[in-house]
This record gives C-alpha cells, structure tokens and sequence, in this order.
C-alpha cells in the first residue's frame, strides 16, 4: 500500500505544474521595462453585459480596474472559463466548490474533471493514463472515473487546474505590477477597458467590461507561456454531478 504514496505525489507535482498558469507578478517580472497600454485584441473575449448602462471603470486607476474586475467575477460566484496556451486548453465551469469540464495537455492527453464539494472524479483517456502509469508505476483504467479528495497526492494535480481561488481569494494588483491603462473599446459587441503591461517586446492585457458589471472577461498575451483565457456564463451554476458508470477509488496511502 506505502508504495503508492511517492508516484501518487510525483503525479500531482507533474499535473500540477502542467495546470499552473504564470502568476501576474511573475509576468511583471518577467516582461520588465516601461508599461505601454497593449493594442491587442483578445481572440474570442466573451460577453459581460451588452447594451447595459456604462459602469464608469473607465474613469478609474488601472490597478483599480483590474482588481474590481477579478472581485466582480469572484462576486458572481461561477462562470465558465475557456483558456489555451502553447501547450494546453481548458473548458471548465468553476465556483468556489465546484468544477466541471475538460482539459487537454499536448504532450500527456486529456481528462475530463468533475469537483463536487470534498469529492472530485477525473476520466483519464488512453495517452494520459498511459502517461501516468509508465510514469509513476499506477494501474489506473482509462476511460474509467477515478475518485478522490481534493487534498488527495494524485487528485489535487487534475483539480488544480479548476483555480477556484479565483472566487475565494480574486487576485489583487500587488507592488510589483503596474499596468496601465488603455481607451475604451468594443470586442464582440461588448465595451472594455484594456488594461496591459508591456517589455522587452511582449504584451499581456486583462479586458473588463466598460457597462454592466465590471467582469473581468479575458487575457491576451503575445507570450508563449501565459495563456489566452476568456470568461463568460457568469453566475451559472456549475451543478456538477457524479459521474455515471464505473468509478474506481484513487490509490490510498
């Protein structure tokens, strides 16, 4: 039974870093130089509030806009989040204690994630469950729901890609980012306010809807390793439900 224990946790870390998408002062950091207000255009931003009256985050400071943004998705307590980046994509609705939705890894394969309270299910398809494991000696079944905890070693690398924290604890503006803030625009129909950083020729800008609620509702970035996300479905409950058909129980310690 013990002998589960270091490939069950080298799973998660390996998952783990897999689902982690750059920190914001990380990519302050990283981009460095003077702040220019980014021109880029998100590629799918989805809808806030179209037609709603104006909501006046234009006439507020930058950091300002990207903090109220994140506290007005963390308020409406769900919303679906879609992202893609070099080297994965992600569908997923998320609250603070639910998620549901898939996810697709390049070089490892994809799972499908069901997070229900203190339960979480994760259907591995044939190259990650091969993956996993060649990798870390498991016997797991793919195509088979696998059950465990949150704080479980293997199941907490699949539900860290659900960043609920964003609903319980939305990102903040610290120190070391100082974006800055671009005119007002439309994407799809709906007004924003870009907000970017900018250096050493690479742009990252966060879009929050200029009328209604001030979602925050999508990145862009020219960077290879932080992702395009866009957000939408906001306050649509996640009602993620136990999966039907055979569920195995994650190795146990």
């Amino acid at each position: 039974m013990n002998t589960l224990v270091l490939p069950a946790r080298r799973a998660a870390v390996a998952l783990a870093c897999a689902a982690a998408l750059v920190s914001v002062a990380a990519c302050g950091n990283a981009t460095g130089g003077t702040d220019t207000a980014g021109a880029a255009r998100p590629s799918a931003t989805a809808k806030g509030s179209p037609g709603a009256a104006p909501n006046g985050l234009e006439k507020l400071a930058a950091k300002e806009i990207y903090n109220n943004s994140r506290q007005a998705n963390a308020d409406a307590g769900s919303f679906r989040e879609q992202m893609t980046r070099e080297d994965a994509k992600s569908d997923l609705r998320i609250s603070a204690t639910e998620c549901a939705g898939t996810v697709e890894m390049s070089q490892r394969g994809s799972f499908e994630i069901i997070r229900k309270g203190n339960d979480v299910w994760a259907d591995l398809d044939g190259s990650l469950t091969e993956w996993v494991n060649s990798q870390f000696g498991l016997k797991l079944s793919a195509d088979t729901w696998i059950h465990g905890t949150p704080s479980h070693p293997l199941m907490k690398g699949f539900v860290s890609w659900c960043h609920s924290e964003q609903i319980s604890s939305p990102d903040t503006a610290g120190a070391t980012l100082n974006p800055t803030k671009g005119k007002t625009t439309t994407v799809d129909g709906q007004e924003v306010v870009p907000v970017s950083i900018s250096g050493n020729g690479e742009t990252v800008t966060w879009y929050a809807a200029a009328t209604g609620k001030p979602y925050y509702l999508g990145q862009d970035s020219t960077r290879d390793d932080m992702p395009d996300i866009t957000f939408s479905e906001f306050g649509k409950p996640v009602d993620a439900q136990k999966p039907a058909g055979p569920v195995l129980e994650a190795p146990q310690q």
